[in-house]
């Protein structure tokens, strides 16, 4: 897979060589947003996982030193096997090129976040 990711430096500086952790996800929520043992929608009860003032549910944002939310706004088919699909981060930008099933996960018009550790 080929990935291009336009991100701040001045808040996560890395230099060539430097080693750092990468993950995707659709929810900050560490159980993925599945449906609760009382049948109520993982995904609306784990709406406001994070919160800036430090209150609500603890999910992957704490395990990470940078994250970003964004949504995933276009797909674009390269030959029989191979997709890119394109995420937005208010500015920022996502492109990821794969074989298609490595990809079945990310959905047009999806939230998406990418979080990274050194």
């Amino acid at each position: 897979m080929d990935l291009t990711l336009d991100y701040n430096i001045e808040l996560f500086p890395l230099a060539n060589g430097d080693s750092f952790a990468m993950a995707l996800a659709s929810s900050l929520s560490r159980d993925g947003g599945a449906p609760t043992a009382d049948g109520e929608d993982g995904e609306d009860k784990d709406r406001d996982v994070w919160r800036p003032d430090g209150k609500g549910r603890r999910g992957l944002e704490e395990d990470y030193d940078y994250v970003m939310y964004g949504k995933v706004y276009k797909f674009d088919t390269g030959s029989s096997d191979v997709v890119t699909a394109y995420a937005s981060f208010g500015g920022l930008l996502l492109s990821i090129t794969g074989s298609y099933r490595h990809l079945t996960n990310v959905v047009l018009g999806d939230p998406v976040y990418v979080l990274l550790r050194k």
